[in-house]
């Protein structure tokens, strides 16, 4: 038997894997509430700082913010955090996670008060490495312990999934809110108001999570085999990458081009007040929060890979919508919210539906479950990354429009990749006569 082989039948069992029993679950549905507690708190932070620093780069450029550097600067937050990712779960595994779930947001707090004294759009860039490196800790380390706490169960693993991603979007939409009504208020004073998050994540963690028995964790090597060999976790890698580019592309450049001064021709490109670019943000992401409550018994029924499929022409819609907006009057643009927010509803299912598999794929390996899931922190940040400087450099010559051939691009690489993910599990789980 190979030393991979022993590892993954020998590795004692996740103590939270517990959870799959009914009594499992009553005791550790503390650890698991308080984790997507935290997992929120520090999405507000996070996605606030966001919003707010495309602002600030938009009032430091006097209206007229280089779409390369808005780029360039939300690739310095992704970066970091698909790079230490897989290092720091690792050792999440071995040494215990709830030291890195208290230390990841700890580093947030000095990462937002690095950018609170950054004056130039390079020191905001280098101040955001910190809060990259505080992610790199926290999700995949929280996603490893959900996936113990949901062994075995499919039930409850789909509901965990749903969850988790709700607690982020619930994140994103309160980040939306608070970011643009704080800056609003106090300019570069709301980044130490908002280090309070990460304060309070950080003690939820310290105080509700109970510690994990550390693992006899695999070697790099094996590590790296599962995620990259032959395998299912390879197959989803074009799909998750793209879908988490178009992400990125919107979400680092989308602020800033909206309160960008007015452009002829491009109707969205308006110098709107950033308490309705928060407002219209907040109205998305409510849309995918009803969304991913309508997808989780679709995802129970149908399984990850056929959920992420079905949910991908979403994006279609909704690019198809902005499109429209875009290029007719401003009274006109109500005509088309209804077909973005029927596209927003169907996208909403992939999220929670990629969630799911990399869990399930996360079994092969249970003693490094936490690395494993760094997948999902790796190619959402290398994705957001990637979406940050393709979009800030379309957006510099086509503005919103470039956002939208863009994602137009990325929607249909994320469909047709998807189709080998469905043939392997398929091929794995063939459906019963």
């Amino acid at each position: 038997m190979s030393r991979s082989a022993r590892l993954e039948t020998e590795a004692p069992a996740d103590p939270q894997a517990a959870a799959v029993s009914p009594a499992g679950l009553a005791a550790g549905t503390v650890g698991v509430g308080a984790l997507l507690v935290a997992n929120a708190l520090l999405r507000i932070g996070a996605v606030s700082a966001g919003i707010a620093v495309q602002f600030d780069l938009s009032d430091l450029a006097n209206g007229h913010p280089s779409g390369v550097a808005v780029g360039l600067v939300g690739a310095s937050q992704a970066a970091p955090e698909m790079l230490f990712a897989p290092i720091l779960a690792r050792y999440a595994d071995r040494l215990g996670r709830r030291r890195f779930l208290v230390g990841g947001p700890l580093l947030g707090v000095f990462g937002m008060i690095a950018v609170a004294l950054a004056v130039h759009p390079g020191q905001v860039g280098a101040s955001r490495l910190l809060e990259g490196i505080g992610a790199a800790a926290f999700v995949p380390t929280a996603l490893g312990a959900i996936a113990a706490a949901t062994a075995a169960n499919t039930a409850a693993r789909a509901r965990a999934s749903g969850a988790f991603e709700g607690s982020t979007l619930i994140g994103y939409a309160g980040g939306f809110v608070v970011g643009p009504f704080l800056y609003h208020s106090l300019h570069r004073g709301c980044f130490p108001v908002l280090a309070l998050f990460y304060t309070v994540a950080a003690l939820i963690c310290a105080l509700r999570v109970r510690e994990s028995t550390p693992l006899p964790a695999s070697p790099l090597g094996v590590i790296w085999r599962a995620i990259a060999g032959p395998g299912p976790v390879r197959t989803f890698i074009p799909a998750w990458l793209a879908v988490n580019a178009l992400v990125g592309a919107f979400y680092f450049n989308f602020g800033s081009l909206l309160k960008r001064s007015p452009v002829a021709g491009q109707t969205l490109v308006h110098g709107f007040d950033e308490r309705v670019i928060g407002l219209f943000l907040l109205a998305w992401v409510t849309l995918l929060l009803i969304g991913i409550v309508l997808w989780t018994p679709v995802l129970r029924r149908l399984g990850g890979p056929r959920t992420m499929r079905r949910s991908v022409p979403g994006a279609v819609l909704v690019v198809v919508a902005l499109f429209a907006m875009n290029h007719q009057p401003l009274w006109a643009a109500p005509i088309y919210l209804p077909l973005a927010a029927v596209g927003i509803l169907i996208q909403a299912g992939f999220g929670p539906a990629a969630v799911n598999y990399l869990a399930d794929c996360s079994e092969a390996l249970a003693a490094d479950r936490s690395a494993l899931m760094s997948f999902y922190t790796v190619t959402l940040a290398g994705g957001g990354a990637i979406g940050a400087l393709l979009g800030g450099l379309l957006s510099r010559f086509l503005y919103i429009d470039g956002l939208i051939v863009l994602g137009l691009g990325l929607t249909v690489v994320a469909w047709v990749s998807l189709g080998s993910v469905i043939r392997r599990d398929h091929a794995l789980h063939p459906a019963p006569a």
